[in-house]
């Protein structure tokens, strides 16, 4: 059989209008040989590819892989994407180009009813388009490849019910042949290089601080890199940012002009023009592997003692039995994107100061992950928080409990936080609840998580995001501002702003209809409550004032809390850079921080016997007599007597002495 880009190179016709318009040309990108090929090896039941941008990983190798697949060896198929709108493009153009393409394909396609923007079906054969956030897709249909595009796009947990590639795994586990492709550009995270002297060659390094879920994945795999000969020496070498040179201090302009790769084994200056006969001549390489030379029938590598002829664009499986193929392949390879164009970007963003804009440079220029050097805590710092009381229960010295809640297109994420004096506070409940925001069933389950009552103690405040509006312009209602105005006085709708002179403030917000009682917008200062936050992470567990978090919080909690880190610009301007994909529990804890301030949480008073640590950090128990090791139970405390009749609630003169209400007149 052959593989996926023998099939395009016979079949696929580019359409006038394209970059590149006529036959398909794989030679072009040689890489995507090497990977197509994997799919259809049957070692291996999944495939990672690493990339920068203009690479040809979705046309190359996902659109390839499903057209390949409905027309050689038909089978049902799944592609999955990072948002709704980006399927919905490559579902309605460029899929549909490639089956017009091909005219068989195009005949075998169901027209009519059958054919929507998410599921088509030729050759009998059911081509699904989800989206990260579409759990059902990935959940409900069984296929024989799924093809996961922009991997560092999506989040970690797929509708509340995992990683993405775990559901695409269970997708294809009934097919013997069954195969999940990855491809994305890399994200955030620290590498260092190391070097082969037996096989003459610098390679990746694997390592524990990578947050990039697709650069994890090849860590998993066969780690293959893409190698190309020098065209002075006619060594092999792996291409990468740190062997591209340019001026220093030089000018985006002059950094166009004057950049060359150098040579890693001589030093001699490669140029542009070289750059078609290295990788016609590319090979993937893999850790234990010796590149020798070449041949006019390929690459020669050496394994375990043998030399092989590996055709060029292909590569050589490990011995070791991985059942998962990874590719790595630097930007700077890249027929679409010179040498100079990739220095000039990468200078102009470094020229500006913006991180944003260099990680950008990094990881879709070259395909390298972005070091991020700023002020974060270790989520082994939060889990090491964890401390012995469940989810529901109130620890003792609680007095006040604020819930905070970020808003996403398809879930509601939220924390719920008890204080006591001195700002010390207890994660007592933390979650998510799934579905489309556009519609009232999670705002109704959002309603009844509002009612909840924490062993009596009832949500004093629920801050809720609103900067996100759930359907986007169009929706005819703000469901924020309805849930809000329905739960009048105790929800307050909130919106970050990077740059404000107080921690929060209030504006009205307009709506047709209630005029007499405008509903409050709580502006939150992020830069203020994100440093907040991070602070009481740190801050002295046996002293008033410290952060726990209950033993039922997951790791994914702890990670997310911490997915952001604080930098500051070369102007001084402070800005927080994602470490992560997914921050919605930091954002839920930003906002419930910021709840607690405005109930004034720091005047509580000191009513004594507060959960707190005395002497030992590491753990949520108590200090033990017994030399024996295993530490004491806790023992639960004596109830206080409760008043009779029971206490009224706090009086409304009361809460304007705290200053909320004078504020929001709630």
């Amino acid at each position: 059989m052959r593989d996926a880009w023998e099939w395009a190179d016979a079949n696929r016709v580019l359409p006038p209008g394209s970059p590149e318009p006529g036959q398909w040309n794989s030679g072009r990108a040689p890489w995507v040989k090497g990977i197509t090929h994997a799919i259809r090896d049957p070692l291996y039941s999944a495939v990672s590819a690493v990339m920068g941008a203009q690479m040809s990983k979705t046309d190359g190798v996902l659109l390839n892989g499903i057209g390949w697949r409905m027309d050689d060896d038909p089978g049902p198929v799944l592609y999955i994407g990072p948002t709704r709108k980006n399927v919905e493009s490559v579902s309605k153009d460029r899929f549909t180009k490639l089956l017009k393409s091909v005219p068989r394909l195009w005949e075998a396609l169901a027209k009519g009813k059958k054919e929507t923007i998410n599921e088509k079906f030729i050759n009998g054969q059911r081509i699904g388009f989800g989206w990260a956030g579409s759990a059902t897709e990935l959940a409900s249909h069984p296929s024989r490849d799924v093809f996961l595009d922009e991997r560092d796009r999506m989040g970690n947990n797929v509708g509340g019910e995992g990683d993405p590639r775990a559901l695409a795994e269970a997708r294809v586990s009934n097919f013997i042949d069954g195969c999940v492709t990855s491809v994305s550009t890399p994200t955030v995270g620290t590498l260092e290089t190391e070097t082969d002297a037996d096989a003459e060659l610098t390679r990746w390094k694997p390592s524990d601080s990578v947050h990039s879920p697709i650069w994890r994945l090849w860590q998993e795999g066969t780690r293959h890199e893409w190698a190309v000969p020098c065209p002075h020496c006619q060594r092999y070498f792996v291409p990468r940012f740190e062997l591209l040179w340019f001026p220093d201090d030089c000018t985006p302009g002059e950094a166009l002009k004057q950049a060359y790769l150098t040579c890693p084994h001589d030093g001699d200056p490669i140029l542009e023009d070289s750059k078609e006969w290295m990788n016609d001549r590319g090979v993937f390489v893999a850790p234990g592997q010796k590149i020798t030379g070449f041949t006019d029938a390929g690459a020669l590598i050496e394994q375990a003692g043998e030399t092989h002829t590996v055709a060029f664009g292909l590569y050589l499986s490990p011995d070791d039995g991985n059942p998962e193929a990874s590719f790595w392949v630097s930007g700077l390879c890249s027929p679409w994107r010179s040498f100079g164009h990739r220095a000039k970007t990468y200078v102009a963003a470094k020229r500006s100061g913006d991180p944003g804009r260099i990680q950008a440079a990094v990881n879709t220029g070259f395909g390298e992950l972005y070091s991020v050097q700023g002020d974060a805590p270790p989520w082994e710092k939060v889990a090491e928080l964890r401390r012995p009381f469940a989810f529901g229960d109130l620890p003792r010295g609680a007095q006040l409990v604020i819930a905070g809640v970020d808003v996403q297109g398809d879930r509601l994420v939220y924390v719920v936080r008890a204080f006591g004096y001195n700002a010390t506070s207890w994660l007592i409940d933390a979650g998510e609840i799934w579905g489309d925001t556009e519609h009232e069933p999670v705002w109704q389950a959002l309603g009844d998580l509002l009612e909840t009552r924490y062993q009596r103690m009832p949500i004093h405040r629920m801050l809720v995001d609103s900067g996100y509006k759930p359907g986007g312009k169009s929706a005819p209602v703000h469901m924020v501002y309805q849930f809000c105005r329905r739960h009048y006085g105790r929800a307050i709708p909130a919106k970050g702003r990077r740059r404000q002179d107080k921690p929060y403030k209030f504006s009205d917000i307009d709506q047709k209809g209630h005029e007499r009682q405008p509903l409050k917008l709580m502006l939150v200062h992020t830069h203020h409550f994100k440093s907040w936050v991070h602070a009481r992470i740190d801050w002295p567990v046996d002293q008033p004032g410290a952060w726990f978090v209950s033993q039922d919080a997951t790791d994914d909690y702890c990670q997310q809390v911490v997915s952001e880190a604080r930098m500051v610009t070369q102007s001084g301007e402070v800005f927080w850079q994602k470490l992560r994909t997914d921050n919605h529990f930091f954002d839920a804890e930003v906002l419930a921080a910021a709840g607690a301030h405005l109930e004034q949480v720091h005047r509580l008073p000191d009513k004594g016997d507060m959960m707190i640590d005395d002497q030992d950090p590491g753990d949520g128990n108590p200090p033990s007599d017994d030399d024996g090791g295993e530490p004491v139970t806790p023992r639960k405390p004596k109830p206080k007597p409760r008043p009779e009749p029971d206490a009224p609630p706090r009086s409304r003169k009361r809460r304007r002495r705290r200053g909320a209400l004078s504020e929001c007149e709630l």
